[in-house]
C-alpha cells in the first residue's frame, strides 16, 4: 500500500485530547502531512486547502479521493456534493492547511496524489474520485 495514514496519537500516545482530531497522510516521497479531521457534515469552507476524502473502516481510514478545494468555496457542501460523497462511502474530510505557498501546496498535493494513484494501480477496483463539483478542484 503506497498511501497510508495514521492518527497523531500514534506519535503522541499520552495525549488523549488529539484522538481522532488529526491524521497524518504519507505521500509517495515518504513525507508525512498532518491533516485536520472533519466529519462530512461539519467540514468548514477552506478555500484552496488540500483534502483527502476518507471512508472510515473501524480504526482505519481509507483514502477515496484527493484534491484541493476551489479558491471560491465559501459555504457548506451542497446537498448534491454531500449525497454523492456519502454514496461513495466518504464520511470524513481530512484537510491539510500548513503549506507555506501555492507552490508548496501543489507539491504536497502531487506527492499525495502519486501515493494515491500508486495504491489504486494495485487494486482490482480503484476507489471512486470526488471530482466534478463546483466545490472541489479536480481530483487527480
Amino acid at each position: 500500500m503506497l498511501i497510508h495514514g495514521f492518527p497523531i496519537t500514534a506519535s503522541l500516545p499520552t495525549d488523549p485530547h488529539f484522538k481522532d482530531r488529526f491524521w497524518y497522510w504519507s505521500g509517495a516521497s515518504g513525507r508525512k502531512y498532518i491533516h485536520s479531521v472533519y466529519s462530512l457534515e461539519e467540514c468548514p469552507p477552506l478555500p484552496g486547502a488540500i483534502y483527502v476524502a476518507v471512508r472510515r473502516e473501524g480504526t482505519l481510514r481509507v483514502a477515496r479521493g484527493i484534491g484541493r478545494f476551489t479558491a471560491f468555496w465559501d459555504g457548506p457542501l451542497s446537498r448534491k456534493d454531500f449525497q454523492r460523497m456519502e454514496a461513495q462511502g466518504i464520511d470524513e474530510i481530512h484537510v491539510h492547511l500548513l503549506a507555506k505557498s501555492p507552490e508548496a501546496s501543489e507539491a504536497i498535493l502531487q506527492d499525495l496524489v502519486e501515493a494515491f494513484e500508486g495504491e489504486c494501480a494495485g487494486m482490482a477496483e480503484a476507489p471512486a474520485a470526488v471530482a466534478g463539483s463546483e466545490v472541489f478542484a479536480t481530483v487527480r
